[in-house]
Order: structure tokens, then C-alpha cells, then sequence
């Protein structure tokens, strides 16, 4: 003869108002299945719940079917339109200051460029016009280290006789304006004419 284990039941859908610690009750007044029930508490074995806690039946966990209605009918606009939180974050969030339009950017651009000529107005064109030289201002301060300083009137050149020569002056340069020798070779279309008295 077998033995038959019955728990508590009710007709109604609702928990039981009481169970004794580690008691299980159904209630079947659920559409679609009933509803298992467990009394929790701290008192030990036989004494009463402190509270009664479903652990199983369709009317404790959310069907599949249940979540895909509920989603496809949340008001998600209205949401975002009507609740306090999702107003202020949409409004941070669509706010000029927090993202760059296609203005701004522009006008950025336009800033950078500053009506530069169409030869020079990108970093491609600027780094080629300085021979793509990243020490570009030392190696032009090199190079006029090497020349004379106008003020110095030629007074600064290193190798003088060299120069002289190098101009085709001669030494007829270094001569006096009052007294100019001039030894051989010959000078055409000059009339030496003494005068008379």
C-alpha cells in the first residue's frame, strides 16, 4: 500500500495569511497553473513563517511569452518624455555643449585655416614648403650664421685676397685713388690730352 503526502490547499489564488517555518501550501486559483508556497523564518522546524514566499507555479516567474508582450507594449517615448531621470539625461545628452555639429566642426576648420592661400591651407602642403624638416628653424639659422653681416661693409670677409681676385679686381684694388701705378697691358679709348697755355 502506498503512502500519499498531501499539503495545504486552497481554491483561491492568493498566499495563505499564515505558515509554520519550512510549511508548503499550493493555491489554485491561478489561470494556467497554481501557485507552490514555502513559510520562511528563523524560528526552527514548526515554528511559525515570518514571511510565506512562492517558489513555484506560472504566477511566480515571468513567462517568455509574458516578456515579449510587455516589451512590445512599453510606451518607451513616453517613458523617456515623462520620467523625471530620462528628461534630464536626454536633455544633457542634446545639449550643443556635449557634441560637436557639423557647424561647429566647420567653423573649427575654418579657424585653423584662417584664410591661408589654397597652396598652404593643409599640414601636407606647409610640412613639403619646409622641405618636410622637423629642426627647420635650426637648420635655417645654421645656414645664416655663414653669411656676411651687411653693416660690416665687407669688413668680415675671411679670406680677402681670395674675394679680390674671385671679382676680378687685381691688385690695382689696393692702390691709392692718389696714386695709381699701372704696370703693362694696355687701356684704349682714353684721350690723354695735356692742354694748352
Amino acid at each position: 500500500m502506498s503512502n500519499t503526502i498531501r499539503i495545504k490547499r486552497s481554491t483561491g489564488s492568493s498566499a495563505p495569511a499564515t505558515l509554520q517555518n519550512a510549511e508548503i501550501a499550493y493555491s489554485e486559483g491561478v489561470a494556467g497553473g497554481g501557485t507552490l508556497w514555502i513559510g520562511v523564518g528563523t524560528g526552527g522546524a514548526g515554528g511559525s513563517a515570518t514571511q510565506v514566499v512562492a517558489i513555484g507555479g506560472p504566477s511566480t516567474y515571468a513567462t517568455k511569452s509574458y516578456v515579449d508582450s510587455a516589451v512590445n507594449n512599453a510606451n518607451l517615448s513616453s517613458y523617456l518624455t515623462t520620467s523625471a531621470a530620462a528628461s534630464t539625461y536626454l536633455s544633457q545628452a542634446t545639449a550643443a555643449s556635449t557634441y560637436a555639429t557639423q557647424s561647429s566642426v566647420s567653423t573649427a576648420i575654418s579657424n585653423v585655416i584662417n584664410a591661408a592661400p589654397a597652396a598652404l591651407d593643409t599640414l601636407k602642403e606647409l610640412a613639403d614648403a619646409l622641405g618636410s624638416d622637423a629642426a627647420f628653424s635650426t637648420t635655417v639659422t645654421t645656414s645664416l650664421s655663414g653669411k656676411m653681416a651687411k653693416a660690416s661693409n665687407l669688413a668680415d670677409v675671411v679670406d680677402v685676397s681670395a674675394a679680390r681676385t674671385n671679382l676680378g679686381l687685381g691688385t690695382m684694388a689696393t692702390q691709392a685713388a692718389s696714386n695709381v701705378a699701372i704696370t703693362g697691358g694696355s687701356i684704349a679709348g682714353i684721350d690723354l690730352n695735356g692742354g694748352t697755355f
